[in-house]
């Protein structure tokens, strides 16, 4: 259930970021606001990491330290993306495309995880897709 918190909390906060983005751009060139977030994105959850007690700063080897670099390259990928999209479009439109990262986490669950496909998920994400097409068009 705490999951549901963090995710709520990370939900409100994501909601804010396009529309300081959107102001930020107005004056600032994009790189910079992107050097901006992401320092503060660097600083925020290193903070968060030692205070919620999962800092380990013991060295891991393995696969898994591949996949968290391959999740750091697409995160950076994704922020490149979405800033460069909000400084040409318009925010109601790139921010529902944007959002369709969702349907593509869920399929890759579905898919590489091998998470359950119900029916209720299917439709779900039938719904979503069909919403951001009329959002953002």
């Amino acid at each position: 259930m705490n999951y549901l918190l963090w995710a709520l909390g990370a939900m409100v906060s994501y909601s804010f970021v396009f529309l300081f983005v959107k102001l930020a751009q107005r004056e600032l060139p994009i790189f910079t606001v992107m050097s901006i977030a992401i320092f503060v994105l660097m600083a925020t959850t290193t903070v968060v990491t030692v205070a919620t007690g999962e800092w380990d700063p013991s060295p891991h080897a393995g696969v898994h330290t591949l996949y968290a670099l391959a999740a750091g390259f697409g995160l950076a990928g994704a922020v490149v993306g979405y800033f460069r999209a909000l400084s040409l479009g318009p925010v109601s439109s790139v921010v529902p495309i944007y959002g369709l990262f969702i349907v593509g986490g869920s399929v890759l669950g579905i898919v590489v995880l091998n998470e359950p496909l119900t029916a209720r998920k299917g439709l779900g994400i039938a719904f979503a897709v069909c919403s951001v097409f009329l959002i953002a068009t």
